[in-house]
């Protein structure tokens, strides 16, 4: 089974798509996520984490050609008055997923030590 959509449209390697489903699937069981969204967009295939179904999703992965053999890994977050931020950046899978562990770990601990009052990644 391939994830690679048809030529022309960018889409996740079967790696790829095990790290960034592996980072959920950890918070699912912190109990943060309660669902993951496939989109795509004119070709652009991303990935969202939400705190529960129908809300704005809390991270927003997407992979974007730099050339022909390289892509850039990018999650974005909602920041203040709902303008995206970026909050990890990567052409490799494997120091995008350490800075996007990062970031959803400290705001997990921010929402733990505040009572759930935090709303948002970005600070």
């Amino acid at each position: 089974m391939s994830l690679k959509p048809p030529s022309g449209k960018i889409g996740y390697t079967r790696k790829e798509f095990g790290i960034i489903f592996q980072i959920y699937s950890q918070y699912v069981y912190e109990g943060l996520f309660r669902d993951f969204s496939f989109s795509e967009i004119n070709g652009k295939y991303f990935i969202s984490y939400r705190e529960e179904a129908g809300k704005t999703p809390l991270v927003t992965i997407e992979k974007r050609r730099l050339g022909p053999d390289r892509y850039l890994f990018v999650a974005t977050s909602s920041g203040a008055k709902g303008v995206l931020v970026e909050i990890a950046r990567s052409e490799k899978i494997d120091a995008f997923a350490r800075q996007l562990r990062q970031k959803i770990s400290a705001y997990s601990l921010k929402r733990q030590l505040s009572g759930d009052n935090v709303r948002s990644i970005v600070e």
